[in-house]
């Protein structure tokens, strides 16, 4: 049986998604592994090339599966995690390099992990992200709260007082820098994650009412929710070039992307009741925001000298 599947979904990201495949065999030493790819409707020709990248490389097996159309991450993903039967399933995403060694780590954590606490197996297992430069991008969290907007890893106010305390209460990964062992966590990115294909068949994968951002988060709450832990595992990292799919997808569709997800997620979890009035408060707030950037995109697009060979086309 193999050991571990490794599943990259792209859109328009033939170049990263070949970048990103480079990387795996190292990743992975020691394993035997099969990688699939699902296209989501590219134009680029992403396909085809991950079949000349697999003809070059006969001992490695590869799957290419092209959707047709833009179904979203989560269904994509879903999709090709649902192709393979090994015990193990990894997902990365196209902008992802994962260091070596990195995929055979957090496969071993998740077997030492297999029951850490009585009821509580281990589901999901992720590595550091960094960007290029190293730093770590702060992905292991706790869950999602309406002050998050405020004391997230991007906000103003964390980083200009990157120690409060409630910047530290949501990035956990802040007070285990330096760790080698295994912690827990609420919540991963879907960026680089891995888990046994028995919770995956148990409890099924991504919401695909999620068409980009925040299927991680959800899954995640539902996981835990259903009696299993997350785990980051700090010795094993994968560079992230953060936003790197998001130049491909497009800032308006990522925009109101984003912020459906955020509704979809802070409906679900925190006010499932129509009547509630925290639901329409969250709608009007996203719904405003997202209509801002969306204004501030257009303004950007308008100003932006126009390049004739791009013309017309679509992201």
């Amino acid at each position: 049986m193999t050991d571990l599947d490794v599943v990259v979904v792209g859109f328009h990201s033939r170049d990263l998604v070949l970048r990103c495949l480079d990387s795996v065999p190292a990743a992975a030493a020691g394993l035997s592994c099969a990688i699939t790819v699902v296209d989501n409707g590219s134009a680029d020709g992403t396909v085809a090339a991950v079949e000349a990248w697999a003809a070059d490389r006969p001992w490695l097996e590869v799957t290419a599966k092209d959707l047709g159309a833009n179904t979203g991450f989560a269904h994509a993903a879903n999709a090709g995690m649902a192709h393979g039967h090994a015990a193990y399933v990894a997902l990365l995403n196209p902008d992802t390099v994962a260091d070596p060694g990195s995929l055979t780590r957090l496969v071993e954590a998740l077997r030492s992990l297999c029951s850490p606490l009585p009821g509580e197996p281990a589901a999901i297992v992720a590595p550091t992200l960094r960007y290029a430069d190293g730093r770590p991008q702060l992905t292991a969290r706790s869950f999602p709260t309406a002050s998050a907007g405020l004391f997230g890893r991007r906000s103003v106010l964390t980083k200009l007082f990157p120690g409060n305390r409630w910047s530290r209460r949501f990035l956990v990964e802040r007070d285990h820098a330096g760790d080698t062992e295994p912690y827990r966590v609420d919540w991963v990115s879907g960026a680089a994650m891995v888990l046994p294909r028995v919770v995956l068949d148990r409890f099924g994968g991504f919401d695909e009412g999620y068409f980009l951002f925040w299927e991680d988060a959800d899954w995640c709450r539902r996981l835990a929710g259903a009696g299993y832990s997350v785990w980051c595992v700090p010795d094993a990292t994968v560079r992230h070039d953060e936003g790197g799919t998001r130049r491909h997808t497009g800032s308006a569709l990522a925009t109101r992307s984003f912020h459906a997800g955020a509704y979809r997620y802070w409906r679900t979890h925190h006010a499932p009741q129509p009547w509630n009035p925290l639901r329409w408060a969250a709608a009007a707030a996203l719904g405003s925001r997202a209509l801002l950037l969306l204004a501030a995109h257009r303004v950007e697009r308008l100003a932006a000298p126009r390049n004739p060979l791009t013309e017309g086309t679509r992201p």
